[in-house]
């Protein structure tokens, strides 16, 4: 009974907490910053402040919650951007999600052992959690803007895409880590496993989301959505069960379901929408107040510099040569390469190492935070004045 009456207190304060994030978001938009950083700060605040009941947290636990959380994110990403769009910009989004993601992780590990110090197992955990964009602060900062539809596209659609690619990777990271005898040959095969697995799980998924839809013309616009989703969840976990990448999975399904379920009741729809919206502060919030305790003035300088390091000098170098050969305007290419934004993702990776009680996972915590705030502030401020840019010079 005591515990159940412990619970309420907590709830008050989350429920609090993601009220003051959702609140704190027009104060942000005024300042040109997306919703993700209002949310990302009050998570900060309530952490450095020790409002947040997070210490009961196991790193198991918050991992679950943002698995969740993830999977409602990408399946609403992959009914925004639609299978046909996505076709159509489907090389330089492939590029950019499988080697562009390795690339960047491979190049920030790289910088962060020979230029800040850090062991080898430490800087790839940190290059692996930092390499992806991240859907929610992408789609947040692009929601509602005009124009340069296939620079967005390739941005959405990379956002939704390397986000399973970079979460397959850490999962292998620190699998081989954390086992006595692990090989980077096992865990190339353990690679290609989860995103094979994966790819498959969203095509089946996808055809049996669109035979439901077939099934159910006439069903209740929200109980159909509660049931397009609930099916999404269900081929994710699936997918996960068979130690595939249920959120490859989950993603693919949304992509291959947009366009039958648009052609049949419209391209928006409310349920997925809103539990996408809701799930941005809570990921945000959540891994925020969970990792900000733990930031020193070293991970300050490390995050910053590594932030620096993506946005000024890999991210444009990657996005130049896997755009070569589209006909992307010069100002379209100047958004998909200034659009790499971090977010919820990067956190949710970063928090991968404490699974296994690897060394230096803390720390790992700590830097990614820090990158992610950067992030989220510079180039999310900035984001939509580049998008302005293209609609200007496209129109």
């Amino acid at each position: 009974m005591a515990a159940l009456t412990d619970f309420f207190p907590k709830l008050l304060v989350v429920a609090g907490l993601l009220l003051a994030a959702l609140a704190a978001a027009p104060l942000a938009q005024r300042l040109r910053l997306p919703g993700p950083a209002a949310f990302l700060a009050v998570g900060i605040v309530a952490g450095l402040t020790g409002i947040a009941p997070t210490e009961d947290l196991s790193p198991v636990t918050l991992e679950q919650i943002g698995a969740v959380a993830l999977y409602a994110i990408l399946f609403q990403g992959g009914l925004a951007t639609g299978f046909r769009a996505w076709r159509r910009s489907a090389r330089p989004i492939l590029l950019l999600g499988l080697p562009g993601t390795a690339a960047t992780a491979g190049a920030l590990a790289l910088f962060a052992h020979f230029l800040l110090g850090l062991g080898w197992p430490l800087a790839f955990l940190i290059g692996i959690a930092l390499a992806p964009t991240d859907p929610a602060a992408v789609y947040a900062v692009l929601r509602g803007q005009q124009g340069a539809p296939r620079a967005r596209t390739i941005l959405e659609g990379e956002s939704g895409f390397n986000d399973p690619v970079g979460i397959s990777l850490m999962v292998v990271a620190v699998a081989i880590l954390s086992a006595d005898n692990g090989s980077y040959s096992e865990g190339a095969v353990r690679l290609v496993k989860e995103l094979g697995i994966g790819l498959a799980g969203g095509i089946a998924g996808g055809v049996l989301l669109i035979a439901a839809l077939r099934a159910t013309p006439h069903l209740e616009e929200g109980l159909q959505s509660v049931a397009i989703l609930g099916g999404a969840v269900l081929v994710g976990a699936a997918t996960a069960t068979l130690h595939g990448s249920g959120f490859l999975a989950v993603y693919l399904s949304g992509l291959l379901v947009a366009d039958r379920w648009a052609k049949q009741d419209g391209r928006h729809h409310a349920v997925p929408e809103s539990i996408s919206a809701a799930a941005e502060p809570v990921l945000f919030g959540l891994l925020g107040a969970s990792f900000a305790p733990l930031v020193g003035p070293g991970d300050i300088g490390r995050g910053l510099a590594l932030t620096v390091l993506t946005a000024f000098a890999i991210r444009p170098v990657l996005a130049a040569a896997c755009l070569a050969g589209t006909r992307l305007q010069p100002a379209e290419r100047v958004l998909v390469s200034w659009g790499g934004l971090k977010g919820a993702v990067p956190l949710l990776l970063a928090a991968y190492p404490a699974l296994d009680s690897l060394k230096g996972a803390e720390t790992a915590q700590a830097v990614v935070l820090v990158a992610t705030a950067a992030s989220i502030v510079v180039q999310g401020a900035t984001l939509a004045l580049v998008a302005g840019r293209v609609r200007a010079e496209s129109g």
